[in-house]
């Protein structure tokens, strides 16, 4: 797998190149010069774009951050709140089909976050 990164970058170089020569020598052609300019340009952009996507595979790729749902009791003067793994579809002020335990109210997500996870000191002393 790891291969495929560097044959992409290989061939993205060599594409750009190949789009460098047309625009250089499209340029002594006084009535088509604007035309290989522009397939010059196509062309490099093409290289470009796979030189730089090369090596971009699925074990460079970070987990996403842990996120977490937080879930508050609709009545006023209960002070219950939850917080749970995130799940698809949460979204803030979603009504929540499960009562409160403490009431038997209504619940509502009040939040969506993310989980940052804090730095190792290196310096410790």
């Amino acid at each position: 797998m790891r291969n495929m990164g560097i044959v992409t970058k290989i061939v993205g170089a060599v594409t750009a190149a190949a789009g460098a020569v047309v625009v250089f020598f499209g340029m002594s052609d006084p009535q088509l010069s604007w035309v290989y300019y522009f397939i010059g340009l196509i062309v490099m952009s093409i290289g470009f774009s796979l030189f730089n996507a090369g090596g971009r595979g699925a074990e460079e790729r970070k987990p996403p951050p842990p996120t977490v749902t937080e879930i508050r009791c609709d009545n006023p003067e209960c002070t219950f709140k939850e917080i749970r793994d995130f799940q698809k579809g949460d979204y803030i002020l979603k009504p929540v089909d499960v009562p409160c335990p403490k009431c038997q109210s209504t619940m509502t997500i009040h939040g969506v976050y993310v989980v940052r996870e804090e730095p190792e000191e290196k310096y410790a002393v």
